[in-house]
Parts: C-alpha cells; sequence; structure tokens
C-alpha cells in the first residue's frame, strides 16, 4: 500500500510564482520557504499614494469626528502623504479610529495608531453592523482605494452622517522588467502560480504577455468566487484553497501534487 505524503512534502522544490505587491511578498516567501518550495518573484500589484488627495484631507482632519481605513496601504499611504510636520499619530489623537480588519489594525499600530473599531466581519458591511451597535460617527472622514466600495459612505450618509470620501491610494501594473521570469516559464521551470484577486491576475496576464504563457503553470486561486472570475479570463485555475488564505493556498497545492505523485506511483 502506498502511503499519501504529507502536504510538507508535496512542496518541496516546486517553484512557486508568487504576485503579491512588492511590500506583501516578503511574509509570503517565508512561508513558501518553509515549506521546502522554491518562490520566484513577480509582483503584479504595484501601490500608487494619492499624494495631493491625502494632504488636502489632512488639513481637515479636525472637521471630523471619526476616521475609517479600509486596507493596509490605505494607512501607509496616509502615513507617508500627510504634510505640514504632523505624524499619523498626532492626526489622529482624539478621533475615533475604525480600521477594516486585523491586518489593517495592525498597520495602524505600527505608527502608535490603535482602533477603536474593528470589526468582526472585515469588510464594509461588517464595520455598518459595528457603528450601528457603537453608535453613529457625527462626521466621518474615509480613507479608500479608488475601486473601493462605497456602501459604507451610502449607509452613513443615509442616516444623515457627513462623510468625505479621499481616494488614498490606486493599484496598477509594476513597470519592472519582467523579462527574466517570463523565459523560466517559457522554459517550464515554474511549477505553480499564486493569485489572490482579480486585479492580480489582470496583471499577470499583462506581464506574461499571452494568456497561453499564463497558463502554463498549475493555477491556484485563493477563493472560489476568485476561480470563476478568473477562468472567465481564461485562466485555467486547477487548485482552490478551501479558506481564502495564503496558507490555505499552499495546503491546496502540497495536497494537488502530492495526488499528482499518488497517481503517478500507482501506474508505474
Amino acid at each position: 500500500m502506498i502511503a499519501l505524503m504529507s502536504s510538507q512534502h508535496g512542496l518541496k522544490d516546486q517553484r512557486i510564482l508568487l504576485t503579491r505587491s512588492l511590500e506583501h511578498l516578503p511574509a509570503l516567501e517565508a512561508q513558501v520557504v518553509a515549506r521546502g518550495a522554491v518562490p520566484v518573484l513577480l509582483p503584479c500589484l504595484a501601490v500608487q499614494w494619492c499624494d495631493a488627495a491625502i494632504k488636502q484631507a489632512g488639513a481637515s482632519f479636525s472637521s471630523y469626528s471619526d476616521v475609517v481605513f479600509t486596507s493596509s496601504n490605505g494607512v501607509h499611504a496616509v502615513a507617508g502623504c500627510i504634510a505640514g510636520g504632523l505624524d499619523l499619530r498626532s492626526l489622529c489623537a482624539g478621533k475615533r479610529i475604525a480600521a477594516v480588519g486585523r491586518k489593517t489594525a495592525d498597520a495602524l499600530q505600527v505608527y502608535g495608531v490603535t482602533a477603536d473599531i474593528v470589526p468582526d466581519l472585515a469588510s464594509q458591511d461588517g464595520l455598518i453592523a459595528a457603528y450601528i451597535e457603537r453608535g453613529l460617527p457625527a462626521s466621518l472622514l474615509f480613507f479608500r482605494a479608488v475601486e473601493g466600495r462605497e456602501s459604507l459612505a451610502r449607509a452613513l450618509q443615509q442616516q444623515g452622517v457627513k462623510v468625505e470620501m479621499v481616494v488614498a491610494y490606486r493599484t496598477v501594473c509594476p513597470q519592472d522588467d519582467a523579462a527574466d521570469v517570463v523565459h523560466r516559464m517559457q522554459q517550464h521551470e515554474i511549477d505553480a502560480v499564486l493569485l489572490g484577486s482579480a486585479k492580480t491576475a489582470r496583471f499577470y496576464i499583462q506581464r506574461m504577455g499571452s494568456l497561453k504563457l499564463a497558463n502554463q503553470a498549475v493555477l491556484v486561486a485563493i477563493s472560489e468566487s476568485l476561480a470563476v472570475a478568473l477562468r472567465k479570463m481564461g485562466l485555467s485555475v486547477q487548485v482552490v484553497a478551501k479558506q481564502a488564505s495564503f496558507e490555505a493556498m499552499l495546503d491546496a497545492l502540497a495536497e494537488y501534487f502530492d495526488s499528482l505523485a499518488l497517481t503517478s506511483d500507482r501506474s508505474v
């Protein structure tokens, strides 16, 4: 009887392409290395700060009772762009601060800001519920991505709350040279690709230069809903994480490679 290998062995020596933004790659790279795999780095998202909008909003911080940050990218953008010798901690003093998710709250903590509201459900819908429970803002300054949702703003405005939405950043396709990674893909030197969002996937295809080449390796989606979206783009997703996390993506990929190895052994 052939014993199924553990998931730890399933990734051993597998070459895995990581497509997260540059600032998020080190943590994921460490996870890949810890499992015995070989990380290949190709950032497919770059964060572009909206300096002018942030600086303008910074000048009116005192007019608002509450401030919302929807992502760690937004936190870093605001902290990096505020002017006049102020820092994020000083600006947020005396305000009720909300963070959409624990990662956003952790990013605030880096700058000495403690989030007062972190909803259990890490979304704008979760934040709406939290405000209903904790009390509506008198006025709200809302930092978001250019493509961010507006459900929170609409819900609060319907309750008579003054909401100022500020586009703090946008995500774009990196412009650095991808020729080496493209060549490795052409030479079948990459075994799998992790894809965590639809925008990442679009930029991944763009960086590969063709849909055919983008489909060369095993493609892993972070959720079933994303897998559906990626397949509509023409990407042949073979592996889907059971939970929406990069750790779960690696678990699912390990199981996939284990199953291939087991099938190969049985055919011998």
